[in-house]
């Protein structure tokens, strides 16, 4: 470990407090376990596009069924309205679900794999170049300083370890991800376990860092990517002031350690099984207060979904409406939605049984469902649908029980994905002007936060 200390400082050339992963994060009453309980952020993203037209209640009266058909401005109480039959899960959590309508995205990169484009606002690709801000997650968790800041879980490609993540910590700095719930649990909640588990956990999160700067130095000649390898060098020296502060959380975090299966802490489960884990590692992060914001990526065309049905379900083909076994694509889609819903129906139960302050974790809590790549399997970001679920304290004036259609594409009173992000940190005291990109084919204002949804 000293030496690999001593490797990395010398790489950092100089760039301390250039960026990546806070040097020193406060450990304050909010994260402590007393004061007043922090806002919580929860990103679910998901892969092969979200067809609006699966948002739609079905009991819509036929002029409102047309109204959505054109895509015109809609915004309805949910009590009077069933949900679609995939969202029957989370049904009990009605008075705390919106559906949003009609944001649109084509600022960023769309199609099958968007990478931080969705969750920075702009144009972003599989290179680590094209990066250009913070993604918004990132945004919201300095906002509300916890120990692990933001924290990002996987089940994209099938990966294990420790990988690069799908949100960013700044231009040019991918995220890192747990992409199996052994390295989350390892890393995550080692002063609550026994001291070897802790030094190996030191050692994955380390190598993972440590291996990308020796890969990186040895390829670039260029100024802005060394600049990217001496943030990675500070990240590595962060964490280490980190674990001295995680010491003083020893007993909070011992005391909600998330009960894994022995077999999926070694990497033995199907996709479902490291799923559900990944949910109970999530929860237990935030009643530990290890974060207030968690981005997690249910799935991505690469992932082979074994564990929900018969067959290994393969998310391109099913993009492109092959059937699998004689089931039709449309069914096969149905049927992840729906196994998506339940999950996220066990986050809200779970949040909603935890007691914080005068009611639970849920009351400040708001969590987003949302297609990587917009409203297709080849999307062009005219729409990206959001599944919305808030608690009572979260500081946004629609997150209840609605039907929303905001009006379409270029027409008065459309907003994009910039404009719902700018509208979530202006709430949350962040006075950005706008977050992201604009799109550049607009001509109605596309500038600020929703107003409409501010308290």
């Amino acid at each position: 470990m000293h030496s690999r200390r001593n490797f990395i400082r010398t790489s950092a050339a100089g760039l301390l407090g250039a960026g990546g992963l806070p040097l020193l994060p406060a450990l304050g009453a909010e994260t402590a376990g007393g004061g007043t309980p922090p806002p919580r952020f929860i990103f679910l993203r998901k892969s092969n596009g979200t067809f609006p037209a699966e948002l739609v209640p079905p009991s819509l009266s036929d002029a409102d069924k047309k109204k959505d058909a054109n895509k015109e401005a809609l915004d309805i109480d949910l009590d009077r309205h069933e949900l679609p039959e995939w969202m029957k899960p989370i049904a009990a959590h009605k008075n705390n679900l919106t559906l949003l309508q009609g944001l649109s995205a084509k600022m960023c990169t769309m199609g099958h794999s968007t990478y931080q484009s969705p969750l920075a606002v702009s144009r972003s690709a599989e290179r680590i170049a094209t990066i250009k801000r913070a993604s918004v997650d990132v945004e919201l968790a300095r906002m509300f300083s916890s120990p692990f800041e933001h924290v990002e879980l996987t089940c994209a490609k099938n990966e294990k370890g420790v990988v690069r993540g799908m949100s960013s910590i700044g231009p040019k700095q991918p995220n890192y991800a747990f992409a199996s719930p052994g390295a989350a649990f390892r890393n995550l909640f080692a002063e609550g376990l026994e001291k070897s588990n802790d030094q190996k956990a030191d050692e994955t999160l380390f190598e993972f860092l440590s291996s990308n700067i020796a890969s990186y130095d040895a390829k670039t000649l260029d100024l802005l990517e060394s600049q990217k390898i001496g943030n990675y060098a500070n990240s590595v020296d962060s964490l280490i002031e980190r674990n001295k502060l995680l010491v003083k959380m020893g007993k909070q975090i011992a005391a909600n350690v998330p009960k894994i299966e022995k077999a999926v802490l070694e990497d033995n489960y199907n996709v479902v099984e490291q799923q559900y884990a990944f949910v109970d590692i999530l929860v237990s992060s935030l009643r530990a207060g290890l974060t207030n914001v968690v981005t997690y990526t249910l799935d991505d065309l690469a992932t082979q979904y074994d564990g929900l049905l018969a067959d290994t379900i393969h998310l391109h083909e099913i993009g492109h409406n092959k059937p699998l076994k004689g089931m039709p694509a449309d069914e096969v889609r149905s049927n992840l939605r729906n196994h998506h819903m339940n999950l996220v129906n066990k986050l809200v139960d779970d949040l909603k049984a935890t007691p914080e302050g005068k009611g639970t974790m849920f009351d400040n809590t708001m969590i987003m469902y949302l297609p990587e790549n917009g409203e297709a399997h080849h999307s062009h970001g005219s729409e990206v649908p959001f599944i919305i679920l808030a608690g009572d304290q979260v500081k946004l004036n629609m997150a209840r029980r609605r039907y929303i259609r905001l009006p379409n594409y270029d027409e008065e009173g459309h907003k994009t994905l910039g404009n719902w992000y700018t509208t979530i940190l202006n709430a949350y005291g962040n006075p950005i002007k706008h977050y992201g990109d604009f799109d550049v084919s607009l001509k109605v204002d596309q500038e600020g936060p929703i107003k409409e949804f501010l308290s």
